[in-house]
């Protein structure tokens, strides 16, 4: 299956459309950042969005067309989009990739272009989306691409057949799965943009373990 991007030019003008669109339609509560409420945030927003609790994810390293390798535990300290167009999905993942290629250029558009990096696995390695910051790569062992799918989609509660995106913030954890292609590529850049903003989790120093014993 090769994948279809919409042309450079296009996606322009559908990027400044997208960031003008969130400009007029942010709410509040995404206006000053939801923070840990983010998921609340987002559920009331997106129907295609589904909440999960943090979680680890197995680390999956793929090749690159051009012979580079990467892996989900190299993308730490970005906000990973992470995505997987298998040969059998067909016309499902094609429509959600051009979804992820709207939200892509929208966001290239503003100041998050640097915190953020999408990544799509798929069977054979083919000629990268125009993004730079959009890695389209193969597995390692190809043969694993639907066991890595299956591990990713298995915290999902939703009975759904629909190629999933799953996010995963900063500190490489899974996070939060927006569903199939319906989704609004303006919800898409807002929940970034939340996890954009919240600050990694760290693990107390000394003196905070010692006082938090009287807590």
């Amino acid at each position: 299956m090769t994948l279809k991007f919409p042309s450079r030019p296009r996606l322009v003008s559908q990027a400044a459309r997208i960031c003008a669109v969130i400009l007029l339609t942010v709410t509040p509560a995404f206006a000053n950042h939801p923070g840990e409420n983010l998921n609340q945030a987002m559920v009331g927003k997106e129907a295609a969005f589904e909440p999960i609790a943090a979680r680890e994810v197995p680390e999956v390293e793929w090749a690159e067309p051009d012979g580079a390798t990467g892996s989900l535990g190299a993308m730490r300290g970005k906000i990973t989009v992470l995505s997987f167009a298998p040969d059998t999905c067909g016309s499902p993942c094609d429509a959600q990739q051009e979804q992820l290629a709207k939200t892509l250029s929208a966001l290239n558009a503003s100041a998050m272009r640097e915190m953020v990096v999408f990544v799509t696995l798929r069977d054979t390695a083919s000629a990268p989306p125009a993004e730079q910051n959009w890695t389209s790569a193969q597995l390692f062992d190809a043969d694993r691409l639907g066991g890595t799918v299956n591990a990713f989609a298995s915290v999902s509660v939703r009975n759904e057949e629909a190629p999933m995106v799953h996010l995963l913030n900063r500190e490489g954890a899974q996070v939060g799965i927006f569903h199939g292609a319906d989704f609004k590529p303006t919800n898409l850049v807002l929940y970034i943009n939340g996890l954009t903003h919240l600050r990694p989790h760290a693990e107390p120093g000394f003196w905070q373990r010692i006082t938090g014993w009287f807590q």
